[in-house]
């Protein structure tokens, strides 16, 4: 039988078969935990299958609790851009106090982009030593299990293997109808049992994918005067649903570098711009099948050689400037959650 865990977002938590080993494990970590035996977990799994939902709710029970300790939340992009800043300007232990001083739950999401960072990742296992050594806990998340995550540090890769790893895979049909069904409860849409079935049957989507399809769903009946959506409609609407457009990447592009978008299709070349149009470039081949020309006339440059160059500029910069592998880890999110 599904169960639900306390939430302060639009949907309640459900449980099932798939992430049950998580949930647990999130439970074990929770502060009241009588004589804790457990300090350090990580959840693996793809986007969107409810590892931050988890983490917050953890977060939140430690919040409730009230006490003098601190809660730290950082993703290992911004943890990696702030140890970047906190170096430039001889400000290093100032940082390591933040990240290592009477810390009682530290949470860092998305381990896997701190491949190859191993300043970065040096700073980051003092920190949970010295975290857990006080008796704090550690929560990770990472899209990939560690040893699969190029160029982690074994150091890194053996403190994570020292806690528990818990893999959290994309929901199965069955699963998929409980949550479309749950989440229908507090959604304005309209589907039949036939369509719940077909949708949950026929693709796998996260659970994230499938609140992300009811809201587009729910935007295209408001605009239909009523009308009900045949299955093979609501189907259609599924496959523009998988797929980003130009216009999407160029405005979570624009909001993130804080510029225009007719900026990022100008011929203007100033620093920020130019590296905001190359981040642009450079998603819309990674997040797309669009080819360099498309790329590269929606961005005023009908030369594909300036969408090649920007691609593997970009491609070879987030490997070593954590701040902009940050911004553009914002622009994915951005994307993710439309």
């Amino acid at each position: 039988m599904a169960t639900t865990l306390r939430q302060h977002d639009q949907h309640s938590f459900l449980a099932f078969p798939e992430n049950k080993l998580a949930v647990a494990a999130i439970q074990r970590l929770a502060p009241l935990t009588r004589r804790r035996m457990l300090q350090f977990v990580t959840l693996v799994g793809p986007p969107g299958t409810g590892k931050s939902r988890l983490a917050r709710e953890l977060i939140r029970s430690w919040e409730a609790k009230r006490t003098d300790g601190k809660i730290i939340y950082v993703t290992a992009s911004e943890y990696a851009a702030q140890f970047a800043e906190a170096s430039a300007a001889d400000a290093i232990r100032q940082f390591q106090i933040r990240y290592r001083k009477d810390i009682l739950l530290f949470v860092c999401e998305d381990i896997q982009a701190l491949a190859g960072r191993k300043e970065t990742q040096q700073q980051l296992i003092a920190a949970f030593d010295e975290v857990t050594e006080s008796g704090g806990c550690v929560l990770l998340t990472s899209t990939t299990m560690p040893s699969g995550i190029r160029r982690l540090s074994s150091r890194l890769t053996n403190r994570i293997r020292g806690g528990l790893c818990v893999d959290v895979p994309l929901p199965g049909a069955s699963s998929r109808k409980k949550l479309l069904e749950h989440y229908l409860l507090s959604e304005s849409v309209r589907l039949t049992k036939e369509e719940i079935i077909e949708i949950s049957q026929k693709h796998e989507f996260s659970p994230r994918e499938l609140q992300g399809l009811l809201q587009h769903l729910k935007a295209s009946q408001s605009t239909s005067r009523g009308t009900q959506l045949s299955s093979s409609e609501v189907l259609e609407q599924i496959t523009i649903r998988e797929h980003y457009t130009l216009p999407e990447i160029a405005s979570a592009t624009s909001k993130v570098f804080g510029i225009k978008i007719s900026d990022l299709k100008s011929p203007r070349r100033s620093q920020s711009i130019s590296t905001a149009r190359q981040v642009a470039m450079y998603l819309a081949r990674e997040m797309t099948d669009l080819k360099y020309k498309t790329v590269g006339e929606f961005f005023g440059r009908g030369n594909h050689s300036t969408v090649i160059h920007a691609c593997k500029k970009i491609g070879s910069l987030i490997e070593t400037n954590p701040v902009l592998a940050h911004n553009v880890e914002l622009v994915e999110k951005r994307l993710q959650n439309r």
